[in-house]
């Protein structure tokens, strides 16, 4: 049997294939295919050569300075106080006179008096909180709370806070004329924050209003976080007094437990109706702890304003 491969003849036999002129061609394209890539590298070189350069900068590119925003600074704690002015009206009857009013007046004169003492004296010792409390109920100690607190607000550059802890029978609402922003109770518990309780009436006086009697008021004074809140507001706030209006003293103990708290007491008597003995108890109960500033005369003998001579 005969088998036709490509390279068998036609009687089987292995025939030899002609590859010599083929063979000879490509060796002479290998030879000179180098040549031509020499010359093509040289003629792409001489180009190169020839084409203007481009000059490199040397400077680095400017980069836009990044804009980052700062975070805005909040105003202190004195000023995100809610501001609410006074709005000061002629008393009625029956409501408590003002001497922010009748600046002519000697009562007014008379707290300025004391202002100026009081001042004069917290400086000297380093002190900045006073109790104001009386031996009895209505000698008048909410009413010198609140108008020695806008004689000591009339001082240019000043910072007087007075707080209503009277929590037996608040009164410095009704007398201002503004609204309780909240219950003193829940200051006193840390239930709330000063910066939502007070209340700036101007640039010089804030206030701490009460909203309604507080049956444990004496035990919120004995707390801790009373103590707290209390420094609180003398760090942050940083006035240069506090005025703390007090429940008679003869009455309850808020006074006494408020004692390790305040630097002094002044003890407003009336006229009327207050006895020597009444001020020698209150003596007693203040004791040695904390020094008693001085005893302020309320409802003198006379007529009309001389009522409320201090």
């Amino acid at each position: 049997m005969a088998y036709h491969g490509r390279n068998l003849g036609l009687n089987g036999n292995v025939t030899t294939v002609m590859q010599g002129p083929k063979k000879t061609c490509d060796d002479e394209l290998a030879k000179t295919r180098p040549f031509r890539r020499k010359a093509a590298l040289r003629a792409e070189a001489e180009e190169m050569v020839s084409q203007p350069q481009t000059q490199l900068s040397t400077r680095r590119p400017q980069v836009e300075p990044a804009h980052y925003q700062l975070p805005a600074t909040q105003p202190e704690p004195w000023e995100r106080l809610a501001a609410t002015p006074l709005r000061l009206s002629l008393p009625r009857d029956g409501r408590m006179p003002l001497v922010n009013l009748f600046r002519t007046d000697p009562v007014a004169r008379a707290f300025d008096v004391m202002r100026t003492r009081v001042l004069q004296a917290l400086k000297a010792k380093g002190w900045t909180r006073i109790a104001i409390a009386a031996p009895t109920a209505g000698c008048g100690a909410t009413f010198t709370s609140v108008n020695l607190a806008l004689s000591m607000a009339r001082v240019p550059a000043s910072r007087t806070v007075l707080l209503d802890l009277n929590m037996r029978d608040p009164g410095v609402a009704s007398a201002l004329e503004l609204p309780a922003r909240a219950d003193m109770r829940r200051l006193l518990k840390g239930e709330t924050s000063y910066l939502d309780h007070l209340t700036r009436c101007s640039d010089t006086l804030a206030v701490g209003l009460g909203a309604g009697p507080v049956r444990d008021a004496s035990e919120l004074l004995h707390s801790g976080t009373a103590s707290d809140m209390l420094d609180q507001i003398q760090q942050d706030l940083r006035p240069d007094v506090v005025l703390c209006d007090l429940p008679p003293v003869l009455g309850f103990d808020d006074l006494v437990a408020l004692v390790p708290r305040i630097d002094g007491v002044l003890l407003v008597a009336d006229g009327t109706r207050t006895t020597s003995e009444q001020i020698r108890r209150c003596e007693q109960v203040l004791g040695a702890d904390v020094p008693l500033l001085g005893v302020v005369l309320n409802r003198g003998r006379g007529n009309g304003a001389e009522n409320y001579v201090v």
